[in-house]
């Protein structure tokens, strides 16, 4: 027998969920909450204008050479902490007038020292030459002839004579004046042209009243001058020579009691202040290589400055 169908007639079909319909609705929902938000919201203030600045990336620009960049705390420590360089001190300029004499003692043991002074030194350098040595007459003799002046470097008695050897020509305490005069002659003969001496040594001799006196009247006979060389703070050379008439210096500075360059400058720039300070000033030198080379090159920087040097001859009184 037949199985029988159940009519369909018009039976209406079941819908499935309207999921797009809601989302549209909550959109449109929010849309318009944030359009009410907005409304209700105070305006905003117009934001402030920022100043122009480098970015961090960006490498900083030098700043002008004419104007200083800002130091940071960092810098300044840095800055501190190097010491500046320093600056040489120009030396005080010397008054109008100031003069200068510059002595080189110990002439006559080495010709060839002789030579390199008298081509590299000026004429108003005096030589003293120490007497009856192998170079002593043809030293005298060079020196005149290129134009310098020369004096006899008289050999006196030291304090200690045990530390000293004894030299030909010397005069020590305890002479008479005849072998005084009789002694000087011999050590003039061996220096021609000598037109005043200084003492070689003689702390003891130059400490002596009467030996200083027949040495005077001795030089005063000749017409020849006498530079105190003050071998010893207690010498009486100076005094016996001004008081009796004769023309007479005594040595300021010594130049080169350390052989190297840097004290020499140092004792020629004192000469200069002695110089600026009293008018006047007598300088005494060896015959060195170190010596004959600084005053070469600073004696002209000084009497750029006004120093004016002389003979030795001219300072006298």
């Amino acid at each position: 027998m037949a199985t029988k169908r159940r009519p369909q007639g018009n039976r209406k079909k079941r819908a499935g969920f309207p999921y797009f319909t809601v989302a549209m609705m909550v959109l449109a929902v929010a849309v318009l909450a944030l359009l009410v938000q907005r409304l209700k919201a105070p305006p905003k203030e117009a934001p402030a204008e920022k100043p122009a600045v480098s970015k961090p990336s960006a490498p900083a620009q030098k700043q002008p050479a004419t104007k200083e960049r800002p130091k940071t705390q960092e810098r300044k420590e840095k800055e501190e902490a190097i010491p500046p360089p320093v600056q040489t001190e120009q030396p005080p300029q010397p008054k109008a007038g100031a003069t200068a004499s510059i002595v080189i003692d110990d002439v006559g043991f080495r010709l060839d020292l002789a030579q390199e002074a008298s081509a590299k030194l000026p004429t108003n350098v005096t030589f003293a030459v120490i007497p009856n040595l192998s170079a002593s007459k043809v030293s005298a003799e060079l020196l005149h002839a290129s134009g310098h002046h020369v004096i006899l470097h008289a050999p006196m008695e030291p304090e200690d004579s045990g530390k000293w050897k004894p030299q030909s020509g010397e005069l020590y305490v305890g002479l008479a004046e005849k072998e005084v005069d009789a002694i000087l002659d011999r050590d003039l003969e061996s220096v021609p042209f000598a037109e005043g001496i200084n003492n070689h040594m003689g702390s003891k001799a130059t400490k002596d009243r009467a030996l200083m006196n027949d040495v005077v009247r001795a030089l005063k006979r000749r017409g020849l001058y006498f530079l105190d060389s003050r071998t010893t703070p207690y010498t009486v050379a100076f005094q016996a020579a001004r008081s009796a008439g004769l023309p007479c210096a005594q040595r300021a500075v010594f130049l080169d009691d350390v052989d190297s360059q840097g004290a020499i400058i140092e004792q020629v720039d004192a000469l200069a202040e002695r110089a600026r300070k009293d008018g006047e000033a007598v300088a005494i030198g060896h015959l060195r290589s170190n010596t004959i080379r600084v005053l070469s090159e600073r004696m002209p920087y000084w009497a750029s400055r006004g120093i004016r040097f002389v003979p030795l001859k001219e300072v006298v009184r």
